[in-house]
């Protein structure tokens, strides 16, 4: 019992220890594209009074009780207007691509068909 018990650990390192190079390397390139796109954009992090009021913007407009007045009518209309919007994107999606399913990838090899 023991043994295959070692035998699952040591199976799991050995998984960690191949997906370690790659994550470091992705983590590796993910901060530094960060960090041209943060000196290119010229971001900076928010001072101390705009998370303050940030954080009083959220509090304010984030009340409770205004959400135990939502009737099963606005539900039923805010699940239309949802509808909506996402069949909007849909069809730009389908405009977008000019085609009805999926994308017309054209192949290098003539079809046998």
């Amino acid at each position: 019992m023991s043994a295959k018990i070692l035998g699952c650990v040591q199976n799991f390192v050995n998984k960690a220890i191949a997906l370690q190079k790659p994550i470091v390397y992705d983590a590796k390139v993910v901060s530094e594209i960060a960090k041209q796109v943060y000196t290119k954009e010229g971001m900076s992090f928010p001072s101390g009074a705009q998370f303050t009021e940030a954080q009083t913007f959220v509090k304010k407009n984030l009340n409770v009780n205004s959400l135990k007045s939502v009737t099963w009518n606005n539900v039923a209309k805010g699940g239309v207007v949802l509808a909506e919007i996402y069949t909007f994107f849909l069809i730009g999606e389908i405009v977008g691509r000019r085609n009805l399913i999926g994308y017309n990838v054209k192949s290098e090899a003539p079809s046998h068909h």
